[in-house]
């Protein structure tokens, strides 16, 4: 991605969290519940793949968003400190991993990327996969800087902003990615049923058997 469009989409992202912290109702004392953010509008014929930008997993490794394609993707932003609706949107990942047959998961990746380039550092991250027992090797947890976070925030239509008690809120939505990074499902809320998703996700694997024959 150039540095013109990276910019552009830098602008468009901080005028949704200053738009939203103007509408937004003013919770930011309130420890227990965060504010969920409505997502914003995405151009599903964009691949997060074009962006730049070095990425930490939970396993130490530094990868590019690029490494990941070639499998559908599950994909959300989360950030280890939360205990309300961050858990629950990684539950949803596994939920809907878990009712995939078996025979599909192993071409399904799931992965996390934390707002919170501070506190979750890949040390962590890792922390929290062993807390959650999300060990399974379709799990990645993303560490990265505040201007490569907010770019794919930006581009995968996720709005969030820092609280003065350091937590965030933040739009619940969980996205599903073709094999080239294009957006082709976004789930937004908590608790959602899963058997839409879980259809897309095997037609996308079943079409990639098929090309493959």
């Amino acid at each position: 991605m150039n540095k013109s469009t990276m910019a552009a989409l830098l602008m468009l992202s901080l005028g949704w969290v200053s738009a939203s912290a103007q509408q937004a109702p003013q919770h930011h004392h309130d420890h227990s519940h965060h504010v969920t953010m409505e997502a914003a509008s995405v151009n599903q014929s964009d691949s997060i793949y074009h962006l730049d930008g070095l990425w930490q997993t939970h396993r130490g490794e530094t990868i590019e968003l690029s490494q990941l394609q070639g499998s559908p993707v599950v994909i959300s932003m989360i950030y280890g400190n939360c205990a309300t609706a961050c858990p629950v949107l990684v539950n949803d990942a596994r939920r809907i991993y878990s009712a995939l047959p078996p025979e599909y998961q192993q071409h399904v990746k799931l992965v996390m990327v934390s707002f919170d380039n501070d506190r979750d550092t890949p040390a962590a991250l890792a922390d929290y996969v062993e807390r959650y027992q999300l060990n399974e090797s379709a799990w990645t947890f993303l560490h990265g800087n505040d201007t490569d976070i907010r770019t794919l925030a930006t581009v995968l239509g996720i709005r969030y902003r820092l609280r003065d008690d350091g937590n965030f809120d933040h739009s619940n939505l969980i996205t599903v990615l073709d094999k080239h990074g294009r957006i082709v499902e976004r789930i937004e809320g908590l608790n959602r049923p899963v058997e839409p998703t879980v259809a897309v996700l095997k037609k996308m694997i079943d079409a990639g058997h098929a090309h493959a024959h």
